[in-house]
């Protein structure tokens, strides 16, 4: 699903992978961003981390045969949706980035692939900045190398 649609009945994680495994699929691998969710829970298929998704597509590639791949996260858009009306947690961190520090290298967008990464022009040339109205707030801007991010809780 892209964002919010209601599924017809109960239709879990684990009912997926296990009906991907009956219908024959070669490799069914799970990725979330709270793969704990999933501690105990005998899902007949492997649970990875987001942040390893690019590795674990590139592994499934190579594998003959049908593979699935299931993402298990809430949509962003949806995420915003619903913190606007109080009905999902909003993280009280916001990070931004510190033009000054910044060199404008884009690293932040190319680790986190996150849309809301976004051109500033300054007197010193592009930087980047954080479009705070689309942030989804799952903070992966940071896990470049970059020492001009800064971090405001409660503000």
């Amino acid at each position: 699903m892209t964002g919010g649609q209601p599924v017809d009945g109960k239709l879990s994680v684990p009912q997926i992978a296990r009906q991907m495994a009956d219908e024959g699929a070669t490799q069914v691998v799970i990725v979330t961003d709270a793969p704990e969710r999933y501690a105990g829970i005998d899902l007949g298929a492997p649970v990875r981390h987001r942040k390893d998704l690019d590795l674990v597509q590139r592994e499934l590639r190579e594998i003959p045969g049908v593979t699935v791949l299931i993402y298990d996260q809430t949509c962003a858009a949806e995420k915003r949706r619903r913190r606007k009306r109080a009905a999902y947690p909003d993280p009280p961190r916001r990070l931004f980035i510190n033009t000054g520090v910044c060199e404008g290298c884009g690293d932040c967008g190319v680790q986190s692939n996150c849309l809301s990464i976004v051109p500033r022009e300054t007197e010193l040339g592009r930087k980047r900045a954080i479009d705070q109205s689309s942030c989804n707030k799952d903070y992966s801007c940071v896990e470049g190398f970059c020492p001009s991010f800064v971090s405001v809780v409660g503000g």
